[in-house]
């Protein structure tokens, strides 16, 4: 697909989660359009070396970050490294996300805990760090699902974590925008990723991926697109809102 030639050149992201899936898919973009790339992963270690070296044959350079994002100290570490490595930072897409899909009445606190931890608590203070290395303004993007106002099977735990990011992300626009940054989301429909193996309705998720209205199956590389929108000059007047990219799914009963 084409980029923008070096429409980012100069610039520095961090994506967190982006060893594969979608998270992969925005670094690529990112790293295409000409910004350096720093990238945490938890587990995957061959995953993320993976993506380190397809970042670099983009000629930009790449800072892989082994943080888990359920831990604050982990989060403070992973931006000092960010920092020491960079001086600064002028992107930073929120993509990491875990949870247990399980119904409400089947779910622990402890389940709870952990999901909500690292969908909506670690972009806050992802964010929060990020202003640091952003004195001269920035973009950050969250990426949530129609999970978040969508009632999904299995999903009560990521979807309402997702519902707190998507208000995160308006509050935070606010806060952020007397400095510069700007502050949005994108939410996506059905991408089949390594994440439907944890889906009990796996099988019917893979079924829906191909029910759009653009006539084809949306891709990871949709969502990359639509945060490099985000991120970009044109998008200086969009704040806190959430850019929904599902190949219209969600506009029919």
């Amino acid at each position: 697909m084409d980029k923008p030639a070096k429409q980012f050149q100069g610039k520095v992201a961090l994506v967190t989660g982006a060893s594969r899936g979608i998270g992969r898919a925005i670094a690529l973009d990112l790293a295409a359009r000409g910004a350096d790339i720093a990238f945490n992963y938890m587990r995957s270690h061959d995953a993320a070396a993976e993506t380190e070296a397809s970042v670099r044959e983009l000629g930009v350079d790449c800072l892989r970050l082994k943080a888990q994002v359920g831990d604050p100290d982990k989060i403070q570490q992973m931006f000092e490294s960010v920092a020491d490595h960079y001086g600064r930072l002028d992107i930073l897409v929120n993509n990491a996300a875990s949870g247990v899909q399980r119904d409400a009445v089947d779910l622990e606190p402890k389940h709870w805990d952990w999901t909500m931890s690292v969908n909506a608590r670690a972009p806050w203070l992802c964010s929060v760090a990020a202003t640091k290395l952003m004195p001269n303004g920035g973009s950050i993007v969250n990426i949530s699902s129609m999970g978040s106002v969508r009632v999904l099977p299995h999903y009560f735990s990521v979807g309402t974590s997702k519902a707190a990011l998507e208000a995160v992300t308006r509050y935070l626009a606010v806060e952020f925008g007397p400095l510069g940054i700007r502050v949005n989301g994108v939410s996506g429909g059905y991408i089949e990723t390594d994440a439907f193996d944890s889906f009990p309705n796996r099988e019917e998720m893979l079924a829906a991926t191909g029910s759009t209205i653009a006539g084809r199956a949306l891709k990871a590389q949709d969502m990359a697109s639509a945060v490099a929108f985000l991120c970009s000059d044109d998008a200086e007047m969009i704040r806190g809102q959430v850019l929904v990219v599902d190949g219209g799914v969600t506009l029919t009963a």
